[in-house]
């Protein structure tokens, strides 16, 4: 009750100052072609406009899919989303991208989470789907849902040893920002033993068929860190993310989602690298931050 009492408050001031980022201006996609330097292809229709068309009225935009291509744990990929549609015709554009208006991604109320068409956002600003991905070992599972009683998005899955899975957020919309400086969400649950990582999924990795602009063999190598908490509060900043994909100073210019990745640990002594088995790790409150 508490809880559903403090989101309620949130939703009140979102729906204000909403109202009067409508007044000024309205926040879309950008169609056209990519930035410069890109060697991705055309971005042809752009990212569709927040808060106009999408399947449910409010939640606007063709949803781009996935954590990436497959990859190894070295590079951080992800196999095919369960959640949104992966269309080589559909691309994001950073150019110039959107500066959402509230910093609040979802805290998975019903004012920021749409059961009914899978998305996740606040009507007005940014939007997007959800999505988990395996490894590349048949044992390893993961899936994606959201606790409508509890609130929270939820990851549930195995990884078998030497091997990695995930999932997170996908974003309608390339976000490029001055405004934000990182990342802050609510861990809870289990990890059973995996180490975790915070990736942001930027437009130089995410391969051109899920509509960003990576098209070598290694794409999907996106900036990442290693949590040392997997639970509580985390605020992970743009300059602690490395590997991949841009340099971490111009990582807020082409944010198109982000992702929290399980990964075997590596092995202890002569025991051999251990699995983890029952994964269950929360996500809630999901926000940029600016500090």
């Amino acid at each position: 009750m508490e809880k559903a009492a403090v989101k309620m408050r949130r939703y009140l001031i979102i729906s204000s100052v909403l109202a009067l980022a409508a007044s000024v201006a309205a926040c879309g996609g950008s169609s056209g072609g990519g930035r410069p330097g890109d060697t991705g292809g055309t971005v042809g229709a752009g990212g569709a406009t927040i808060g106009a068309g999408g399947t449910t009225a409010g939640f606007g935009g063709a949803t781009t899919g996935a954590g990436g291509a497959a990859g190894t744990p070295a590079t951080n990929g992800g196999a095919t989303s369960t959640g949104g549609t992966t269309s080589p015709s559909s691309g994001l554009s950073c150019t110039p991208g959107i500066s959402p208006a509230i910093p609040l991604l979802s805290d998975f109320s019903a004012t920021s989470w749409n059961a009914t068409a899978g998305h996740w956002g606040t009507i007005g600003n940014l939007t997007g789907s959800l999505f988990a991905y395996p490894g590349k070992i048949t044992d390893t599972t993961m899936t994606d849902a959201v606790d409508a009683t509890a609130m929270n998005f939820v990851l549930s899955g195995n990884v078998s040893p030497g091997d990695y899975a995930g999932g997170g957020l996908a974003f309608d919309t390339c976000v490029n920002t001055t405004a934000y400086t990182g990342v802050q969400f609510t861990l809870g649950g289990t990890v059973a033993g995996c180490d975790l990582y915070f990736q942001a999924q930027t437009f130089d990795e995410k391969p051109t068929k899920q509509g960003g602009g990576c098209t070598a063999s290694s794409c999907s190598a996106y900036p990442r860190v290693k949590l040392s908490t997997t639970t509580g509060v985390v605020t992970v900043h743009f300059t602690d993310l490395s590997g991949g994909l841009p340099a971490p100073a111009s990582i807020a210019s082409e944010v198109v989602g982000v992702q929290w990745q399980f990964q075997s640990p590596a092995p202890v002594g002569d025991a051999g690298q251990p699995g983890c088995t029952g994964i269950k790790l929360t996500v809630d409150d999901v926000s940029f931050v600016s500090n």
